[in-house]
């Protein structure tokens, strides 16, 4: 979904400084402001309808790997390659001691960044009551034919029901903020993954544009937030270091006509699932 913001509220600090968004993204040194536990806590606040953003605490599990947490250990990415479903667990595989993505400055890489589609788009039709398994909803198609861009738009795309189809292995750097794709340009490819969960969107009560919609309740399934956790250590793993994790709103937040997904987006969830594969 896009919202409109004014061009005025981008920089919200001196433009010398060009920090750029409520995070501080800083234009030379491709990171937001402060520690790791710092960004995460500003990139991983509550994403409301229409891309209001609310504070909230950071599970104890994300706290450790921001702050005092050890590298990925090659049992956390083996558990995490069990965990995949196949045939992506194989890709994996094929790819586990591959190099990931950095930017052309050699700076490495840095964010797990978590979307939602806000597709299919369902207009004023109910969501329907199989959302996990509906084929309408967890249709990869539309985002390997063309239907939305020339080329996938992330590196990863999730269905509800725990599939798995990659755009992009993570070796290759990839955008899909405004902020990678018209504030920064490509200095900023590789810093970011990219995440896609197949979420429907239907329009808010009284409104007929696409600007006012919004997700189901749960946002995602079981499954996705299972995926999500394996493909945070899997990718973390290949790196070398705990990536920041994020969400495309906060990313984007200032910036004009930004999106406001992952809608729904349980922390203490996503968390859960990242506790059972740290245990290895």
């Amino acid at each position: 979904m896009k919202r409109l913001v004014p061009f005025a509220l981008l920089l919200t600090a001196p433009a010398s400084a060009e920090l750029i968004g409520t995070c501080q993204f800083d234009r030379d040194r491709l990171s937001f402001a402060g520690t790791p536990l710092d960004q995460a806590r500003c990139l991983l606040r509550k994403v409301l309808p229409l891309g209001v953003k609310a504070d909230q605490p950071l599970p104890p599990v994300i706290v450790h790997l921001m702050s005092d947490a050890a590298p990925p250990t090659p049992a956390h990415k083996a558990a995490a390659i069990a965990a995949l479903p196949q045939p992506y667990r194989s890709f994996a595989i094929e790819h586990a001691n591959d190099p990931v993505s950095q930017t052309e400055a050699g700076l490495p890489l840095l964010y797990f960044v978590i979307h939602d589609t806000s597709s299919p788009f369902l207009d004023d039709a109910p969501f329907p009551s199989n959302l996990d398994t509906n084929r309408q909803i967890n249709d990869f198609t539309p985002y390997m034919n063309g239907t939305f861009a020339a080329e996938p738009v992330a590196h990863i795309f999730l269905s509800r029901g725990g599939q798995i189809w990659a755009g992009h292995d993570f070796a290759e750097g990839w955008r899909a903020t405004k902020l990678e794709s018209y504030v920064i340009g490509p200095a900023s490819r590789g810093r970011f993954v990219h995440i896609e969960t197949m979420q429907p969107r239907r329009l808010i009560d009284g409104y007929d544009d696409r600007g006012h919609t919004y997700g189901p309740t749960p946002g995602f399934s079981d499954a996705q937030y299972r995926q999500l956790a394996a493909l945070y250590v899997y990718v973390s793993a290949r790196a070398g270091r705990w990536l920041i994790p994020a969400q495309h709103a906060t990313i984007d937040d200032l910036i004009p006509d930004a999106h406001d997904d992952p809608q729904n987006f349980e922390l203490e969830r996503f968390a859960a699932e990242l506790e059972k594969l740290l245990v290895a």
